[in-house]
């Protein structure tokens, strides 16, 4: 039912008033951005303020060349480390030469021990379909995984979404729930612990419906921050941090923690640059590994 015109002016009447500020600053000195889940920016410091009145913040610092900042303070208790995609099919050398993908395991495993550290919790974001999975899967989804068609059913590098990989890759179905191609790549999986939280997706993003596990999850949760790590970069990373700004999640890419195939073509360069200027914040490993708490 239509709200009647009364309803219509009271609803103009709170949207007009300023929001009540809940949260420890002097506004005359800090920029606020948001409705009632506000950032706060420091022209002084030239930090955003993510914390939303937590009495333990950690600093994450930044450089201020494209991104005009100098980094960020978030609650460790609210943020949580998203891994996307480091799985055998992707990272393994069964499987493929991906080297930008090798070159982020040890920064990432070093910023895994800094959240152990921290009280930060990790989330391990991965493919993991099911029959049902294909069944109601678009088009272009399976299409991006049998670009190799031409080559007798694709096997190599686009094998097809649920179809058998070859004996000396496995023998099972590729990115199947609770294969071993579909698992945690092999030397980050020693690292898991049982306080992590794992999702499988059946997408690029592994936030595009509010009725998935992990969409569910995060809202119940109550965090509010996300760090992204992961292959690729421009591709299930970018989808999920995209699905994550636009739901409203504080996003941060981890640049030296994430990486692709497709970097000879800059891929990895724009999405730096459009993350740090429009969905969030770029810094890496070294800087949120020196982050201190206040």
């Amino acid at each position: 039912m239509a709200p009647t015109a009364v309803e219509v002016e009271y609803i103009r009447d709170v949207l007009n008033k300023s929001p009540t500020i809940h949260v420890e600053h002097n506004i005359d000195d800090h920029v606020a951005f948001g409705g009632d889940d506000q950032w706060y920016y420091n022209p002084a410091t030239r930090r955003f303020d993510l914390s939303r009145g937590s009495v333990r913040r950690l600093t994450v610092d930044a450089d201020d060349g494209i991104r005009n900042h100098r980094g960020v303070m978030i609650d460790p208790d609210k943020t949580l480390l998203v891994i996307i995609d480091m799985q055998n099919f992707f990272i393994h050398p069964k499987f493929r030469d991906h080297s930008e993908g090798i070159k982020t395991v040890q920064p990432l495993l070093r910023v895994i021990e800094k959240c152990r550290k921290e009280g930060i919790q990790v989330c391990w974001l991965n493919w993991g379909i099911t029959d049902y999975d294909l069944k109601v899967m678009p088009p272009a989804v399976t299409r991006g995984f049998n670009k190799a068609l031409a080559h007798e059913k694709g096997h190599g590098w686009h094998v097809g979404l649920g179809a058998m990989l070859p004996p000396e890759q496995g023998g099972e179905r590729c990115l199947f729930q609770g294969t071993w191609n579909a698992d945690i790549y092999d030397p980050l999986k020693e690292y898991m612990t049982p306080q992590d939280v794992r999702f499988d997706k059946a997408r690029m993003s592994g936030l595009w419906s509010p009725e998935l596990p992990m969409h569910q999850w995060l809202r119940e949760s109550g965090k509010k921050t996300l760090l992204f790590a992961g292959v690729n970069t421009d591709q299930c990373l970018l989808g999920t941090l995209t699905d994550a700004y636009s739901w409203g999640w504080d996003c941060i890419l981890l640049t030296d923690c994430a990486g692709t195939m497709t970097d000879v073509l800059g891929a990895k360069e724009v999405c730096d640059y459009n993350v740090a200027t429009n969905m969030g914040f770029v810094t890496d490993s070294e800087a949120f590994c020196a982050a201190e708490s206040v």
